[in-house]
């Protein structure tokens, strides 16, 4: 299975993608899947991991002044109860920003047990060719080389181990440069790439893994619901609930104007 780099940050900084996370280290460590990493997706996923979590941090915490400003504005006779469990809330964010990290240290770990792939001349080349005749991914109009020379290593690595009968994967989040109209399926300029019945395309991580184990996200739902710290779960379950009165106060105060 290879993996592109927005699949990688994505299921670093979505608390969302956590059992994603579980289920990818259960299906590794078990030998099912092998994941295949280019050291251009290593080098792009090291340049950005850092900043991608200090924005989620900077996301959050703006989320709680914006929730806190509605809460003065609107919350009628509750609103310095409400303060109260915001600000409590808040005392313990940094719990979420430590939580980030973690799952980073967990992706990181599954990329150095990844088989490394470098980027060959003849990938390279190929991709040139691409930008030339503007296929996909250079179908729009941005610089997509360094997704063109995944897309071709992808291709280079399937020939060279096709014999075993195994079955390939590729995964990205980047449906621009990546899919068709419908999203589950890999652009037309690439059909020559996904024309086997082993050779897979998948726009969504848990689509990929729920084609090579059914009921393992379920399995890693659980076990991540159950691992999960009782501090954490409380100021999820806190802004939840926050954010629900605070919508709901909004939209009594519309409706009595």
């Amino acid at each position: 299975m290879m993996l592109d780099t927005c699949v990688l940050l994505d299921i670093s900084t979505r608390k969302t993608d956590l059992p994603i996370v579980f289920a990818l280290e259960e299906l590794v460590s078990t030998g099912n899947v092998r994941l295949v990493i280019p050291d251009l997706v290593v080098s792009e996923f090291n340049r950005n991991k850092d900043d991608v979590a200090e924005k989620t941090w900077r996301r959050l915490s703006l989320e709680f002044k914006q929730v806190r400003s509605v809460i003065e504005e609107f919350g009628g006779d509750d609103k310095e109860n409400a303060i109260e469990v915001l600000k409590e809330v808040g005392s313990r964010l940094p719990l979420l920003s430590e939580a980030n990290y973690a799952t980073i240290s967990r992706v990181e770990h599954l990329i150095e047990k990844s088989l490394k792939v470098e980027a060959t001349d003849s990938a390279k080349l190929a991709a040139v060719a691409r930008a030339l005749d503007k296929r996909a991914p250079f179908h729009i109009s941005k610089n997509s080389m360094a997704d063109a020379v995944l897309i071709e290593l992808f291709r280079e690595f399937v020939t060279n181990n096709q014999s075993g009968g195994d079955t390939f994967a590729f995964v990205t989040h980047n449906r621009n440069d990546f899919s068709s109209k419908d999203h589950r399926e890999p652009h037309q300029d690439f059909s020559e790439i996904f024309s086997s019945n082993h050779v897979q395309y998948f726009s969504t991580i848990s689509s990929a893994i729920n084609f090579l184990d059914e009921g393992i996200l379920e399995d890693a739902q659980f076990e991540y619901d159950f691992a999960q710290t009782r501090s954490l779960q409380e100021i999820l379950s806190a802004m939840d609930e926050l954010v629900d009165k605070v919508w709901y106060t909004v939209i009594a105060t519309w409706l009595i104007i």
